[in-house]
């Protein structure tokens, strides 16, 4: 039986929240990739003001992979990979943070980190419009409903700014963005499905940093050898730093158990989430206005997620 919440419906019909074997490893994984990723959008921005955005994303996971490396040696649980392991890694690797991760840093060199938050959100329906297309999962109301909710909060928020996705000079960006979502997508899918080998997750995401860092600081070597570093400010090196610990080091770990316990398409539902962060430190930071509006649009966010997660007792066994 899954260790996760699930709706109880007694005799009266009515329902009520209930605990079946509380989870406290899922349900700290899930609010750290909902909060932490969510303020990553912000980091992103400011680290690539004065470092390209390759070098962004290669050093963040570079520091990161070698983080897990030393917690492994120390540990003695490194383990050793043989060729599918490692050839599954590396297309994980390539998909989820070459492509998808990279694309976004590079996007947010040309579009805002709110822009680049909003069109993250297409994400949960990438994703489940690839399960649905493969057989992986069946329609579901709660689920639809869910995705949903959330698009009509992301268009509540963005309504007076959806004309900003026709301006030349964001073109770039938002292509880039567009990939980079699909590229999650189809990595999210891939990770869930090689969740059912066996392996130390920390020891996967450890190789999946170290080959996708290292190859990005190549590729940069290869488009930039000068590099500029004199450049470089304090601010966005220390957005760097954040982005490897609490972007990689925490984000990716809770990620990927997220995703060991649970269905693809609604641990991408907290894409949603991310975005209310990302709000949020607008105002905080930006001094950007939280109206009415707002408020309404961050009711139907967290409707949404709340509402594609509801699971009757009669599926526990799926």
């Amino acid at each position: 039986m899954k260790k996760e919440i699930i709706l109880v419906i007694n005799e009266n019909h009515k329902s009520s929240w209930m605990p079946a074997k509380f989870n406290l490893k899922l349900f700290i994984a899930v609010f750290s990739v909902a909060i932490f990723w969510g303020t990553t959008f912000l980091a992103i921005r400011i680290g690539v003001e004065t470092i390209p955005p390759l070098l962004v994303t290669g050093l963040r996971n570079v520091i990161a992979g070698l983080i897990f490396l030393a917690y492994l040696a120390g540990s003695k649980k490194l383990e050793k990979m043989n060729w599918p392991r490692l050839q599954r890694n590396m297309i994980i690797a390539f998909m989820s943070i070459v492509l998808a991760n990279g694309l976004t840093t590079f996007a947010e060199k040309y579009i805002s980190s709110g822009l680049a938050a909003l069109i993250s959100t297409l994400s949960p329906l990438s994703v489940l419009v690839i399960n649905l297309s493969l057989g992986n999962e069946k329609p579901s109301f709660k689920i639809i409903t869910g995705i949903l909710l959330g698009i009509s909060g992301m268009y509540l928020i963005y309504q007076n700014n959806i004309a900003d996705l026709f301006n030349p000079e964001y073109r770039l960006g938002i292509g880039a963005m567009l990939i980079a979502v699909m590229m999650w997508a189809l990595g999210t899918v891939y990770t869930k499905r090689s969740a059912a080998h066996p392996g130390n997750i920390i020891v996967n995401l450890c190789v999946q940093m170290l080959f996708a860092g290292f190859l990005l600081v190549i590729m940069q070597l290869f488009v930039n050898p000068g590099g500029a570093l004199q450049n470089w400010s304090e601010r966005s090196l220390l957005a760097v730093l954040y982005l490897a610990v609490f972007g990689s080091v925490v984000g990716y770990t809770s990620y990927n158990y997220a995703l060991s316990k649970l269905p693809s398409t609604r641990v991408s539902v907290i894409a949603y989430i991310n975005v209310v962060v990302a709000l949020f430190l607008g105002w905080l930071i930006l001094d950007e206005n939280i109206t009415l509006r707002v408020i309404i649009a961050v009711g139907l966010i967290i409707s949404g997620v709340i509402v594609a997660n509801l699971q009757r007792k009669t599926s526990v066994g799926k």
